[in-house]
Order: structure tokens, then sequence, then C-alpha cells
């Protein structure tokens, strides 16, 4: 019977990742179901919080930052989520937080551990031994590494290669069963692909759009492996010259010199801390990133009633059913999208739900019980 659940995450909020947010929600959810739950994520010291977290969150002590957390979840229903730090430091070069000792000795006994980025935890400890302290080990894989590497690494096509053949090699051996979260990551020995993420609830509530609400947005860090050239390059070719950004990242400068060379203007409003509020008012989410398994900020941006305008990639086979998925395969496809979406008015879709986080972990415990095929 299941009762102990220990999630391993990558990142911790408020560094406003896909990683970071869905294992919180997903450990928070589960402890709603009455289980017991730690989360495990990344502590840095504040010199390196400010790398990552708005300016004025920077916390002096784990306790701080636990509150802050605590602070951002919906109310509880039941037992409270414990949460428990490890020590760890990010890489800028990487774009990453890495742990900096070994995980598998410093975590409690558990019936189910979930390894958010299984490959991403083991990267620098191969060694790790989680098997013994649990009786399931089970790898969530999010980030689509062998994209990031093939852009980062254009020169050294063999780099891409390794880092896959490495990957799978960590998972294998870290763990007994595997979720892919998207369509976008091959295939892995024991795994299954399945959604098991959602968006936070106030992403549901929104009032209807007014006739003078903002237009279009992008959410998401400001790398260019994030679509940036695509997106620049696609609004080049159309009457639409400016659309607001949101999130922050080390290829801000470089973005915008080469949106303005493109005479189109990039608004830049830095982090939300609020986005459902933050949100409300647009009415266009475009969003031409082709690196993620599954893009939590288009479900949001589906679930707050809004178009979304995307590529059509495996990573964005889960949006293409609902009503306001706008979707293209062209510069010319993209283009009619827009206009579609700028002179017609989102509708309703009662698909949104599958979106909300009560779908995903129930469809999770299903599979922890071998209930889908």
């Amino acid at each position: 019977m299941l009762n102990t659940i220990n999630i391993i995450a990558t990142a911790a909020f408020p560094w406003r990742t896909g990683t970071a947010i869905l294992a919180l929600f997903r450990a928070f959810h589960l402890a709603e179901k009455g289980l017991d739950v730690v989360l495990y994520i990344p502590w840095l010291e504040p010199s390196e919080q400010i790398l990552l977290f708005e300016k004025d969150l920077v916390f002096s002590s784990q306790k701080e930052q636990k509150e802050y957390i605590h602070a951002y979840l919906p109310p509880s229903t039941g037992a409270s989520l414990k949460i428990e730090f490890y020590p760890a430091t990010y890489k800028k070069q990487w774009g990453s937080i890495l742990p900096t000792g070994s995980l598998s000795q410093n975590i409690r006994a558990c019936d189910w551990l979930i390894l958010e980025e299984p490959e991403h935890l083991n990267w620098k400890h191969p060694w790790n031994s989680f098997k013994p302290k649990a009786t399931r080990v089970t790898g969530i894989v999010l980030t689509h590494y062998r994209y990031y590497c093939q852009h980062a690494f254009p020169y050294l096509p063999f780099l891409p290669w390794l880092l896959e053949r490495y990957n799978q090699w960590l998972i294998s051996r870290h763990c007994d069963d595997v979720i892919l979260l998207g369509s976008a990551i091959s295939p892995l020995p024991h795994s299954q692909q399945l959604n098991t993420s959602g968006i936070h609830p106030s992403f549901f509530t929104h009032p209807p759009l007014k006739e003078h609400s903002k237009t279009i947005y992008f959410m998401g860090k400001l790398i260019w492996e994030k679509g940036f050239r695509e997106l620049i390059d696609l609004l080049a070719d159309t009457e639409v010259q400016e659309i607001d950004i949101y999130g922050m990242g080390e290829s801000k400068k470089a973005i915008d010199e080469y949106a303005q060379k493109k005479q189109i203007q990039l608004n830049f409003k830095g982090n939300s801390s609020q986005p459902a509020q933050d949100l409300k008012e647009y009415k266009i989410f475009i969003n031409t990133s082709r690196s993620e398994a599954i893009c939590t900020t288009t479900a949001e941006a589906l679930g707050q009633g809004k178009f979304v305008i995307i590529p059509e990639i495996p990573g964005n086979d889960a949006f293409y059913a609902f009503k306001n998925c706008c979707s293209y395969s062209s510069p010319q496809a993209f283009n009619e999208q827009l206009q579609f979406a700028l002179t017609h008015t989102p509708e309703q879709d009662e698909q949104i739900h599958s979106l909300s986080w009560d779908a995903a972990i129930e469809k999770l415990l299903k599979y922890y019980n071998n209930e889908l095929v």
C-alpha cells in the first residue's frame, strides 16, 4: 500500500521554471490525497539566488524560502507538504542547478521515490544509490536535453548523441520505470508517455476579455533555445511588430538586439510573481519554442481561455485538440493563424479540466497502481 513518497526536484520555486513549479505542485497535490510526501529541492546561497530569483527575493535561510513556497501554494485541505533542501550550485554556463553532493545518502526511506529529471540529478554523481531507499523508483523525464545540446554546440554533432547515451544510461541505472512527459523525448526501456502535470488553479478563474484587452505575450526563459529567433523572424513578416515578453535570462541583450534589427519591439516585463493576474487581460499567447517535452505556459494560457499560437512539433501534441489552439507548420500558416486570433474571440472549452492538477494526479496514481495501459 502506498503511504510515503519522496520527490527530488532539480529546481526550486521561486525560480519560475517548469521543473521547479511542476515538481512543487505534484508533491503538494499528492500530499492533499493524504499521502506522506517530502519534496527535496536545491538550496542555493544568496549570491546565486540573485541570478535566478526576482531582485527582492533573496532568502538568508532555508526557513524563509520554505515559508515563501508554502504561501504560494493553494490552501491545504489535508496534511501539509514537507519540504527539505539539499546543497546545490548554479552553473551559469549550463543554465542549470546541480547537486553538490550525493543525494541518495540524505533522503528518507519511502514506498515511492520520484526523480524529476533523473538524468540531470545524477550528471555529476552517477554513483548515487537510490533503489535501496525506495520500494519503487520512477523517473519523470521533462526536458529535451539533446535539443539544447544541439543548439549550444552546433559544430560538435557527436556531443548531443553522446549526452543522450549518457542520459539513457543514468536513467536506466537509477529508475525502475520512467514517465515521459511528452512525445518529443525518445522512448526508453520501461517508459510510458504520460502527461502527469497540471496548472495552478488561479488560471481557471478569469474575467471575460474586454475590447481594450492587451493583445500578445510570451512567457519563458530569455535564451535562444526558447524560440526567440523564430518568433522575431515570423513577426517581421506580419503586421504585428510588438509583443510583451515575461521572463529573465542571460540572452536578453542579444535577443533584443536581434529584434531591433528586424524592427520588432520586445517589451521586457521581467519575471511575474503572480502570472495568472498579470496575464489575464491578454488575448493571444505565442510560443515558438521547440525545446520542451510539454510546455506549462502553453497549458496555462489555454486554461485561462486564450488563443495559443504554437508550431506543429511532437512536444505540442497534447494541445492540438483544444478549441483555442492555433498551430502552424510554415510562416504563411503562422500569419494566417495570427490574423485569425486577432480578429476572433476565444471559445469556451470544456476540455480545460484535463489541464488541472486533479486530473494529473488521478493519472499519476493510476500509473502507480498499473491501471493505465
